[in-house]
């Protein structure tokens, strides 16, 4: 009977621990993007980038991969060529988020990007996993 009562204690101390950092999950930045004439700007890349954890240019980077446009940083923005509607570059959002940074493990967006050796690697701050992941 006593080890019925361990376990429950272990599996709500556990609780504890994981449920704050998966509520980190809904903490994922909106986009703000702005259609000029011939176009397109992200103007919270650099808070972004800072929330994430990741470098500014390698979102900037996958951005310009992606929409198959040249593009710049200027600032906390990012200024691509071409108009592009918001659904175009959420989508492109939501892929480099899936690549890059949500864990695939425990679904956590508190990850690291490292260059280990030639590969570069997922590292989840919140579970440990570690994953490999395409280059740019």
């Amino acid at each position: 009977m006593s080890s019925e009562k361990e376990y429950m204690d272990l599996l709500e101390r556990a609780y504890r621990i994981v449920t704050p950092k998966a509520q980190r999950r809904a903490e994922i930045p909106k986009l703000e993007v702005q259609n000029l004439p011939r176009r397109t700007v992200v103007a919270n890349l650099g808070q972004i980038a800072k929330r994430l954890n990741r470098d500014p240019t390698h979102i900037a980077k996958f951005f310009q991969k992606e929409l198959a446009t040249p593009g710049m940083i200027d600032g906390d923005a990012l200024i691509l060529t071409g108009e592009r509607t918001q659904k175009v570059v959420e989508a492109v959002y939501e892929r480099y988020l899936k690549f890059y940074v949500i864990c695939p493990v425990c679904g956590s967006i508190d990850t690291v990007l490292q260059k280990e050796e030639r590969i570069y690697v997922l590292r989840c701050t919140a579970c440990g996993a570690v994953t490999p992941v395409k280059p740019l």
